[in-house]
């Protein structure tokens, strides 16, 4: 019995961008800032609630991370936001 359902993966999920977060408006903290290059320091806020999936646009293009808890992505790269 096949449960499968083909579905488009714009009908699952968002690629949006990430936030505008320079070096000088981070405040140190429990959160991880991520970039096109992986996690570039941290901050005391997060903009997207955990888990996620980040795909690098600027510099390091195409690379991939998986982050299991919530995280702040910077401009330099897209994350996937689930539509349900």
């Amino acid at each position: 019995m096949n449960t499968w359902v083909k579905k488009k993966l714009g009908e699952l999920v968002t690629l949006e961008y990430g936030k505008s977060l320079t070096t000088e408006k981070r405040i140190t903290g429990q959160y991880p800032v991520y970039g096109s290059s992986g996690n570039v320091g941290s901050h005391s806020d997060y903009l997207v609630k955990c888990p996620g999936i980040i795909i690098g646009r600027k510099d390091s293009v195409g690379e991939i991370y998986y982050i299991k808890n919530n995280y702040y992505p910077i401009d330099t790269v897209y994350f996937i936001r689930n539509k349900n």
